[in-house]
This record gives structure tokens, C-alpha cells and sequence, in this order.
């Protein structure tokens, strides 16, 4: 048996005949069947009235006990200082409450509005207010 070819062969009966054997023996996978699983979905109940920011767009802030469920995906000059504004109700009364970076980043925004009449190109205004 000194013929690598007949060694080879050997070797591989020897393989298939574990594998095959292996596969005869093994236990079959548990077929107990997994019962469907439905979602549990709960509806949200939209307050009667709730405390918001009552615009969607823009620094003209004010809240109010109905603000917009959906606004659009539309960015417009002013919307990245509204992360520093929030409408609190804790007194019983909607009012609106802000972060002093809400006065700074304002007031930046309106300097890069000023550009909008000096320039024709209108992303000049936006790079302005990425700056603020």
C-alpha cells in the first residue's frame, strides 16, 4: 500500500462512509411546529390637546396647546436653532422656553439672511448659517 492513489481513494471511502453514517445516525430536528406570533400594535391616543411649537419651520417660535402632527421634510433658514427651543407647560400655561444658545444662534441666523439680498446664489446663505 505504498501507492499514494490507492491511499487517496482509501482515505476518501473511509470519509464518505463517516459522513453518510453520521447523517443516518443524527437525530431529525425537533418538527414541533412554532405557533404564529402576532404583533402587538397599541394605538397612540392623541391627547385632547397637547403643549408644542406650533410652526414647523423657521424662528418664528411660539407654542400652543395644538401643535402640527407631520411637518415636512423641507429644511428652511433658522431650523437648526430650534433645537434650542422647547415649549414647557409645568405652570398649567403652553409657553415657550429657550436655551441661551437660542438667542445667539437667532441672531447669527439673521446676519446670514442679510446676505440673501446681497448675493444671487442662495446656498452662500445656508454655508453662512452652518457657521453659526
Amino acid at each position: 500500500m505504498k501507492h499514494p492513489v490507492v491511499q487517496s481513494l482509501l482515505v476518501f471511502e473511509l470519509l464518505t462512509a463517516v459522513v453518510l453514517f453520521a447523517g443516518c445516525v443524527s437525530a431529525p430536528p425537533d418538527t414541533k411546529p412554532v405557533p404564529p406570533v402576532s404583533p402587538v400594535t397599541t394605538a397612540l391616543v392623541p391627547s385632547e390637546s397637547s403643549c408644542g411649537i406650533t410652526s414647523c419651520h423657521g424662528l418664528d417660535l411660539a407654542c400652543g396647546a395644538n401643535p402640527p402632527e407631520v411637518c415636512t421634510m423641507e429644511y428652511r433658514l433658522g431650523d437648526k436653532c430650534r433645537q434650542y427651543a422647547r415649549c414647557d407647560s409645568s405652570g398649567g400655561s403652553c409657553t415657550l422656553v429657550t436655551d441661551p444658545q437660542f438667542t445667539t444662534c437667532k441672531a447669527c441666523v439673521e446676519r446670514c439672511a442679510a446676505i440673501k439680498s446681497t448675493t444671487a446664489d442662495p446656498s452662500m446663505v445656508f454655508e453662512c448659517e452652518s457657521k453659526c
